[in-house]
């Protein structure tokens, strides 16, 4: 909070500039007379009359321009909102008071204003309240230039006093209160007497704050000469933890570049170590003897197993991914199925060398072509042909083949700008299931082709009648139905042996099988490839390079090109959704510890880029290869060279080898993947997901195999998205429900207010929200909130607070925002105050809600004020009953013909009256007026009745039945009992059933004490030398905790200290005065002595303090 400057030459006490708290504006006092944040819920009851009297402050309403409609069509509040807690500390102390009859409450004088004021504080302090310089202040306003008390170079008293400095206030240190919409005492006259008998003498007293700290200085001590240097010695700067960017000055440039920049240069860094590494074990002749050649020759043997699996999967991969690589349905792409084979093992080649010359970090890692890929370069060669309708063959095979190179390059790039940024964990903020159900739409592409290729159609498949009878014909129902059973039959097998040449062992089992069938059958090739058994023979005479002669940049239709940059884009989204997940979890099966996304991310950008440069697709490292690679002997970078070899020399041999494979074998593989996406993305989702999400990936599924892939991805989106909006709705929004009974302040009010709390507290209603609200959750807030105040239920348990606690609330967009200004128009008209709590202005939700103007006094409508908002829970609760004890007052002086409550808890500054359009729709307008009759309906309302009843029956408890002008909130019994026995009776009352007579005899050994504000009476973890009963004044305890941090008020008539003393356990808080008290100390001495002389007085006062920490435990856990 701001603090106090003195005041400078020239002002006037009646128009002192001060600083707005969370602002940089200066105002003048008199604006917060009676109008603005300060005062909208300001009570006048001294004169009912001033209220109609007075209008708004022209210097506030002026603050803003008038002079355009623009200024006031904005939905943000020209003026930063304030909170409420101003002040509410300065009347819990006053209500507390008056419910003892302090001293400084008789009658109607003025009594003297303590110089300090509480903090405002939250319990649990956030860092908003720190963002107020605490050197801007507000000067007081009735002084002149200030005139310091002098100070004592040193302190007799051993009680400690807390001094802050400028930087970080104490919160025990009384700060300058602001004005808010419970403080109608901010504006008085701040000051305290010199001198007893001359209330005119005033001196200045400087805030705490002012006090210099005590500096310890650690540094070595010496003899000051002339050669002593001015400066002293520099010390070793010590790390701090927040400059985390901060590197030491090396002269080198790598120790500035960016860090995207570093992290691209170390993965090329380790690719060349690598290869330089490499070269120095060829040329090291100490690696040619013997010795050295043998355990080569036996590490070179292990790793051939690992080698041929490794090509026997690259083959196989290659007659299933490659070979379907363009769509052969068109006429167009007729024979291309080994120019497919061709680019994928380019692909296979590109990226086995990237990751084995070190750019990955796995040594055994095996790159291949991405399967997903395929579909999208399907859509991309159809949208080609569509574009270029009548165009040479040669010019739509140029610019299908350069995009799909483009695209490889595309991906590259993507995947270096994810890496050298790195954002290796974005696809953690992709929705799973659509990623699962673009998974089971590449399974439902891939089992479709492989009906097409195994049926040999010739066209594409369709989905009608005339496709559906061609398929199950007498030609053509053998060629598919016999791949789908071997790849059913190979799934079996794989999950009855867990072998990793199982496939590769069945795949060859089954060729030898056909074979042996065509021999034994004496049937011919040539009539085996005509009936669609075997593929067509390649033209001779073609090389392996062959797709390298599609090229030709001059017949690229490039409109046309520019048409598939959307697939290229989604064909890159499933290169983003596998590395992230892939490598991770790659890392963990070969135990791999120093796994680094953001490289294997730069791997695949290079290993993609150079693919498209050289003329192939994307590629990625694959799990599944990587795995049966590594666990067979090809843990080795020269492994993973030696696989890239040997698929460079298949590559070589040329096409020729396609004309003696049989299609049921490349069928039955792209059966097979087909059928493991299908089931991964279908299967076994079933009964594990929620029906909106599982709807989702079926309906990803359909779109992208039968209609477009591209659609597919942005309707998973979208469903994705009115998914989570569904299930976030249905997601109650209301944490918990509690009515005051259960949650209640931790002030420790007297017993006279808190018996009066007790029956009329469930009038206040605390609703905590929690999580992000949206147009989806706000409708069950306004629900419940409506149901609340509906007729019959208003009428059973009437309500005249509703707490909203922001505290758990992440966030909300305008529609929920929206919603609190329409709760808000509901309850007032109801005469319900809504109060918001846990809110910092500084946040997004303050923000959200003072846009829509709910916040904005300026924007108020006339029967609508703002909520009032608070730091959190406990002030809110603290401010509600304070509106309740109002009430219970009001009532009594009405009895009493006493007009108003003493002026010093209600006084308005200057006497200027708040404005009756916020005055009537405040407590005030619910609490009694002085000049209504019993049968005004405003005072005929449940609430009413119910707070008149409460307080006829405290009152009653307290012997009031015969009340008039001098009567006071203590029974007339204890009325002219001496200090510490009138105290004593008031704070136990309702925990001990003994009379004055007993406690008459506990009075000596209690002592009395003053304690300046500021002062620590103790600190955790001091030892229980002391109970304390309050009897002026306000202390306030503050507990460090490791479940959290809260506070405490302590206010007159209740105890402090007391369950440490009598458990004789170390403190648990601290417990400052925030302002000037007066207690009665117990102390442990006293405490021995009256148990050896009044044991009944020590075991009731051990009896009393064990109900009184039930209570109180009760409060804090509520």
């Amino acid at each position: 909070m701001p603090s106090r400057h003195p005041k400078r030459s020239g002002e006037s006490s009646t128009s002192v500039q001060q600083q707005l708290p969370f602002t940089g504006e200066a105002v003048d006092d008199a604006e917060f007379s009676g109008e603005g944040p300060a005062a909208s819920d300001a009570l006048n009851i001294a004169s009912p009359s001033s209220a109609s009297s007075t209008a708004l402050s022209t210097s506030y309403t002026q603050r803003t321009p008038a002079r355009s409609f623009f200024h006031h069509a904005s939905y943000s509040s020209a003026d930063t909102p304030q909170y409420s807690s101003h002040g509410v500390r300065e009347r819990t102390q006053a209500l507390a008071a008056y419910a003892l009859d302090s001293d400084s409450f008789v009658g109607g004088q003025n009594r003297p204003r303590s110089y300090t004021s509480s903090s405002t504080g939250s319990g649990m302090r956030s860092t908003h309240h720190r963002d107020t310089e605490p050197s801007e202040g507000r000067d007081s306003m009735d002084t002149t230039l200030s005139h310091a008390i002098e100070e004592d170079p040193e302190l007799e008293s051993p009680l400690t006093v807390i001094g802050t400095n400028q930087r970080e206030p104490s919160p025990f240190t009384p700060q300058s209160p602001q004005p808010g919409f419970f403080d109608e005492e901010a504006q008085e006259h701040r000051h305290v007497s010199s001198n007893g008998n001359n209330p005119n003498s005033r001196i200045r007293v400087p805030p705490l704050r002012s006090v210099p700290s005590v500096v310890i200085d650690d540094s070595e001590a010496q003899d000051n000469s002339e050669t002593t240097p001015l400066l002293p010695k520099a010390r070793l700067s010590r790390t701090d933890p927040h400059q985390k960017g901060a590197s030491i000055s090396t002269g080198e440039s790598y120790a500035t570049a960016p860090k995207h920049e570093r992290l691209f240069t170390q993965v090329v860094s380790a690719g060349r170590q690598n290869v330089i590494n490499a070269f120095r074990e060829v040329a090291n002749p100490k690696n040619y003897t013997k010795k050295a050649v043998t355990a080569s020759i036996i590490g070179g043997l292990n790793m051939l197993s690992a080698v041929f699996l490794g090509l026997l999967l690259n083959v196989l991969d290659g007659l299933s991914y490659g070979m379907i690589l363009f769509p052969l349905g068109e006429e167009i792409f007729k024979g291309t199925e080994a120019d497919g084979i061709s680019i994928f093992f380019v692909s296979c080649i590109v990226s086995q060398l990237c990751y084995s010359l070190g750019l990955s970090i796995f040594k055994g890692g095996v790159g291949s072509e991405m399967i997903e890929v395929v579909p999208f370069f399907h859509k991309m060669a159809y949208s080609i042909i569509n574009r270029m309708k009548g165009e040479s063959p040669q010019a739509i095979m140029a610019t299908v083949i350069t995009a799909y190179s483009l695209s490889s390059i595309v991906t590259g790039l993507i995947f270096l700008a994810l890496g050298c940024f790195k954002l290796g964990n974005l696809v953690s903020f992709f929705p799973r299931n659509i990623l699962i159900g673009c998974i089971g739409g590449v399974g439902f592409f891939l089992a479709v082709t492989g009906v097409e290729v195994s049926a040999r159609l010739g066209t594409s498949v369709n989905y009608d009648l005339a496709t559906l009878k061609k398929l199950f014909q007498g030609d053509t129902f053998p060629l598919w139905i016999t791949p789908l059973a071997l790849a059913i039959l190979v799934l079996v097998l794989r999950r009855r042996f867990k072998s990793p040449f199982v496939l590769p062992g069945f795949f060859i089992a089954i060729t030898a099988v056909f074979y042996i069938i065509v021999a034994s059958a004496r049937i011919n090739l040539d009539n085996a490839r005509s009936s669609g058994w075997v593929f067509a023979k390649p033209p001779s005479g073609v090389p392996f390079y062959h797709f390298y002669s599609y090229f030709n940049f001059r017949l690229v239709d490039f409109p046309a090109l520019a048409s598939t940059i959307p697939a290229m884009f989604a064909l890159s989204f499933f290169g983003i959704i596998h590395v992230p997940i892939n490598v991770p979890a790659l890392g963990v099966a070969v135990k791999e510890d120093n796994v680094s996304v953001n490289r294997e991310l730069i791997a695949h950008g290079i290993s993609n880029t150079l693919s498209g440069c050289i003329g192939s697709i994307q590629n990625y490292l694959v799990y599944a290869n990587s795995i049966l690679f590594i666990e067979n002997g090809g843990d080795s970078r020269g492994a993973g060279l030696t696989l890239a070899a040997a698929t460079t020399a298949v590559w070589m041999a040329g096409p020729a080898m396609i004309g003696f494979i049989p299609v049921c074998i490349v069928g039955a593989l792209i059966f097979m993947l087909g059928i493991e996406l299908l089931e991964e993305a279908v299967w076994d989702t079933y009964g594990k997901l929620h029906r909106l999400e599982y709807l989702t990936i079926i309906a990803i599924v359909l779109i992208m195999g039968v209609y477009d892939f591209v659609v597919g991805i942005v309707v998973g989106i979208v469903l994705a998205c009115l998914s989570y909006v569904v299930q976030s709705s249905r997601t109650p929004a209301i944490r918990a429900s509690y009515s005051g009974e259960v949650a209640e302040s931790t002030v420790r009010r007297p017993r006279t207010d808190r018996r009066y709390l007790n029956q009329v507290c469930r009038q206040i209603r605390v609703e905590k929200l929690s999580g992000m609200l949206f147009f989806g959750t706000i409708v069950a807030v306004e629900k419940h909130l409506r149901a609340l105040i509906e007729d019959e239920a208003f009428k059973m348990r009437p309500v005249s607070f509703i707490i909203v606690d922001f505290n758990h609330v992440t966030g909300l967009d305008f529609s929920a925002a929206e919603g609190f200004q329409r709760i808000n128009r509901i309850l007032c008209r109801k005469h319900v105050k809504m109060v918001l709590s846990g809110v910092s202005f500084a946040s997004d939700v303050g923000k959200s809600l003072d846009n829509v103007g709910l916040l904005s006094l300026e924007k108020a409508d006339a029967d609508c004020p703002p909520p009032e908002v608070f730091e959190d829970l406990n002030m809110a609760l603290e401010a509600c009953e304070n509106h309740l004890l109002t009430a219970f007052y009001k009532h009594r002086n009405r009895i009493g013909r006493k007009g108003t409550p003493p002026m010093s808890i209600y006084q308005i500054p200057n006497h200027r009256a708040v404005p009756q359009h916020i005055l009537k729709n405040t407590l005030a307008a619910e609490s009694y007026n002085s000049n209504a009759t019993s049968i005004d309906p405003a005072f005929q309302s449940p609430r009413r009745e119910a707070q008149i009843h409460a307080a006829d029956t405290t009152l009653r408890e307290n012997g009031d039945t015969m009340i008039n002008e001098n009567d006071t909130m203590i029974p007339s019994k204890w009325k002219h009992f001496a200090q510490p026995i009138k105290i004593m009776l008031q704070t136990f009352e309702d925990v001990s059933d003994k009379n004055e007579d007993f406690w008459h005899r506990a009075a000596p050994f209690f002592q009395q004490r003053s304690y300046a504000a500021g002062v620590v009476l103790y600190s955790r973890g001091d030892d229980p030398d002391g109970f304390y009963i309050l009897e002026q004044g306000r202390l306030r305890a503050e507990y460090d905790l490791e479940q959290g941090n809260f506070y405490e008020v302590i206010l007159p008539g209740t105890t402090c200290g007391e369950l440490p003393f009598f458990s004789e356990t170390d403190r648990t808080g601290t417990v400052a005065a925030e302002n000037d008290s007066v207690a009665w100390l117990l102390t442990r001495e006293k405490f021995n002595e009256l148990e050896s002389k009044e044991p009944q007085v020590a075991n009731e006062l051990l009896k009393m303090s064990l109900k009184l920490t039930k209570e109180r435990m009760d409060a804090i856990t509520s």
